[in-house]
């Protein structure tokens, strides 16, 4: 009747009160504890601490200090200790020297070691006594040795399992009396587990895989008729193996729980079928507890460590355990302090998969109703825990889903343009491609890219046009530049015979010329050879210009007065209007970039002359502005897109503006961009795309990729050099490696081997061998699978 009771008791915490969470620093890094069968007493044992404390109701009180003595050596150093089931003065422990010492508390001298068995050659990992026959004490060594002694005697060990030098042994149990009196399991660094019978020290009874690495920690389930073997290693997993059917060489594998780190120990929880408390070697230093009805998210979390947690130790009323840690803390922890890590987690998820199907997850709430009253009941948090289940949702509209969900990755790969065309036609171009897939942000920052881009690439090649060395003009700027100078000769020819008409009727006032001038009948005059190229970017030139040398050389060219000749009194004419102010600095000025120049051939002040002035209107190169730099922008917005995760828009921007990010930018993130990218365009096999991306990046690192060696050596099993001549064949050993574990001959292509017991051979031969046997070929009675 009291068994029944005690199976329906839930998970309420208990509410007496009379436990509470108390710590206790001991001041070196811990190992193991051990507490003894009343529960008043822990020992706490490290490398360089070995104490026993009592446990109040409110704090840990130091009872006795074991590290006392005349010669303190190893032996005083406990990799892991145990207490006697049923004497309260005896404790064993596993020094990091290979021996197991005995202590006994009720000595009278300081030192209170009764016993040292020195059978194993490497330390000891675990210490465990047998739960029926309490003087048998069961040893785990690294040198692959399992030993039983008798404490009753200082002799060696009475039972000896496995074989010296052989993998080693991380962890042993005694199975439970009611389950297996004389079966005990052995967890090893290889990742299998062992599983022996103490009537037949000579072979193993069952050998099984267990782990894809070494196992660190097992238990045994402490309930009637539930022989189930929980196991834990570096693989970061939990499993839960059913060791009731003995009559198959690979258990049946019940549960799996997945930790984030490698998993260094595991205790189940007294009293609760499913629940198992759990610690990590590694990043989490919390303590644990799963529940098997909801693996993937711990039931009840334990905080309080500061660095890794190393030992777990429950009461019997499975509400209290102690944990123990290398930031050298003893902890008692109370389940009603315990965080629930299922009330904070976000009820829904949605995930968009690789070909764009969306899926939901949300959680779905069930309520109980009494059938006797019609209400709702409230049920336990244990309940609610391991009954909470969710519902997926995928959009499966697929033909209406294309036109909203995410574009194509191939297909905007694809049809990127990032090399053989100016940086504007490129951005163009891309910006049409995102329009086409419903990208409207990437489109308008394609286009943008365009507009900001555009004039700077102006003014680069304008800049380089005027700056261009003389005979190395290009055959279509030399013609523009021949067709102005010839409009500009022909305006300058009609109004020269226009004036030399009209100065032929005033011969009185204008006789004679000058020593330099040249015969105006001739088809082509001084003024014509000496237009010099600069006039089309002079500003206003006028023909009462002054004394400068400019007015000077266009009076003599004329041919037809010097003003050193004749000479006029200056009061004779009319004081000219003051020019400064519309030379250059006028607003009227500097709105306009025409030029005008005067078709005269002589400066004389005759108003009908000045009549017959063609002045010529030459409009000069579009107005030059120097070009914005938003530079600091533009890297700003492809460091944004790279953080929301559109690597692909990014990366193309960056192969796109070539140099212009080059320097705003650190290399660092360049690099880290462009690997993920060449390797989502590898994952779709865009090989193509990925040579483009690697030939037009600017990094180094980039460039060389598609330069490197595709080689991949294999490496000899024996001497670990890589075989370069042949595969299947070690120069250095001369040792034929890749063996068929059917036909015994060299594999020289494809080859496939299991990754739990890396046995394989050719694909074909495994291939035929699994369709009838799922054991390895090697003899190595492994389960393998072929995918």
């Amino acid at each position: 009747m009291l068994s029944n009771v005690s199976k329906k008791v839930h998970d309420k915490v208990s509410s007496d009160g009379n436990y509470k969470s108390m710590a206790y620093n001991c001041e070196s890094p811990l190992n193991s504890l051990a507490v003894n069968k009343d529960f008043t007493q822990v020992v706490v044992a490290g490398r360089s601490v070995f104490k026993i404390l009592n446990i109040k109701e409110d704090c840990f009180t130091e009872n006795v200090n074991l590290r006392v003595g005349r010669h303190i050596n190893l032996t005083y150093s406990a990799a892991d200790v145990a207490w006697h089931p049923s004497d309260e003065n005896v404790l064993a422990s596993a020094a990091t020297n290979g021996c197991v010492v005995l202590w006994n508390l009720c000595k009278s001298a300081k030192s209170k070691q009764a016993n040292i068995f020195q059978e194993h050659k490497r330390s000891v990992n675990r210490v465990a006594f047998h739960g029926s026959e309490h003087n048998q004490l069961l040893s785990a060594s690294q040198d692959g040795m399992v030993m039983i002694h008798d404490i009753r005697t200082k002799a060696g060990p009475i039972f000896k399992f496995g074989s010296l030098g052989s993998d080693s042994a991380k962890d042993a149990q005694f199975c439970p009396a009611n389950s297996g009196y004389f079966v005990f399991a052995a967890a090893y660094e290889s990742g299998t587990v062992q599983t022996w019978d103490m009537r037949r020290p000579d072979r193993a009874e069952k050998v099984f895989m267990a782990h894809n690495g070494p196992i660190f920690s097992l238990d045994w389930h402490s309930a009637d008729k539930t022989p189930w073997l929980a196991t834990a290693g570096r693989d970061k997993t939990i499993k839960i193996w059913d060791m009731s059917r003995m009559d198959k060489p690979q258990p049946p594998l019940l549960h799996v729980i997945t930790n984030i780190a490698s998993v260094g120990f595991i205790r189940w929880r007294p009293n609760r079928k499913n629940h198992i408390s759990s610690c990590s070697l590694l990043l989490d230093h919390s303590v644990n507890v799963w529940d098997l009805g909801r693996p993937y998210i711990p039931f009840a979390s334990f905080e309080g460590h500061i660095d890794v947690t190393t030992c777990i130790e429950w009461r019997d009323d499975c509400h209290t355990f102690l944990s123990c840690g290398r930031d050298g803390n003893i902890i008692q922890h109370v389940f009603a302090d315990a965080k629930r890590p299922a009330d904070k987690i976000n009820p829904i998820g949605v995930d968009i998969s690789s070909n764009g199907y969306i899926g939901v997850a949300s959680i779905i709430k069930k309520e109980h109703i009494n059938s006797s009253s019609g209400k709702s009941k409230k049920i336990s948090k244990s309940r609610q825990f391991t009954e909470a289940h969710s519902g997926l949702h995928v959009y499966s509209d697929w033909d209406e889903a294309q036109k909203t969900i995410m574009p194509s990755f191939e297909e905007i790969a694809l049809q990127y343009k990032l090399e053989g065309a100016s940086l504007v036609d490129m951005c163009k171009h891309n910006a049409k491609i995102a329009a086409k897939f419903k990208k409207s942000q990437i489109a308008q920052m394609w286009n943008m890219l365009a507009t900001i881009y555009g004039p700077f690439i102006n003014s680069q090649a304008q800049q380089s046009h005027i700056n261009r060395p003389l005979g190395l003009t290009s055959p279509q700027h030399e013609k523009q530049d021949h067709s102005e100078l010839a409009a500009v000769k022909s305006s300058l020819k009609r109004g020269r015979d226009k004036g030399k008409n009209k100065l032929d009727a005033h011969v009185d006032v204008t006789s004679g010329s000058n020593d330099d001038s040249s015969d105006v009948e001739g088809e082509s005059s001084e003024i014509e050879k000496n237009i010099p190229e600069k006039t089309l970017e002079a500003n206003f030139l006028f023909g009462d210009g002054g004394e400068d040398e400019a007015n000077k050389d266009f009076y003599n060219a004329g041919g037809i007065l010097s003003e050193d000749d004749y000479p006029l009194p200056s009061e004779g004419f009319q004081s000219r209007h003051d020019l400064n102010t519309m030379i250059g600095t006028h607003p009227i000025m500097m709105e306009s970039d025409l030029t005008l120049v005067p078709m005269v051939d002589s400066i004389h002040p005759h108003e009908d002359l000045d009549q017959n002035c063609e002045p010529t209107l030459v409009v000069k190169s579009t107005l030059e502005h120097d070009a914005m730099d938003s530079s600091t922008s533009v890297a700003d917005l492809i460091k944004s897109l790279a953080e929301e995760g559109d690597i692909q828009t990014c990366v193309s921007m960056l192969v796109v503006l070539g140099d212009h990010m080059k320097a705003l930018i650190d290399e660092t993130y360049q690099e880290s961009w462009f690997y993920s990218y060449i390797d989502l365009l590898g994952r779709y096999e865009l090989w193509t795309v990925a040579n483009v991306v690697m030939k037009q990046s600017k990094l180094a690192s980039i460039c060389s990729l598609n330069q490197e060696s595709t080689v991949v050596h294999t490496m000899c099993s024996k001497c670990s050099r890589a075989c370069e001549r042949a595969a299947w064949l070690c120069d250095k050993c001369k040792r034929v490696t890749n063996l068929c574990s059917i036909c015994h001959h060299p594999v020289k292509g494809d080859m496939v081997w299991c990754q739990g017991c890396c046995h394989g051979g050719h694909i074909d031969h495994i291939e035929q061998w699994l369709t009838f046997s799922d054991r390895c070929p090697a003899g190595c009675d492994h389960v393998c699978e072929f995918f």
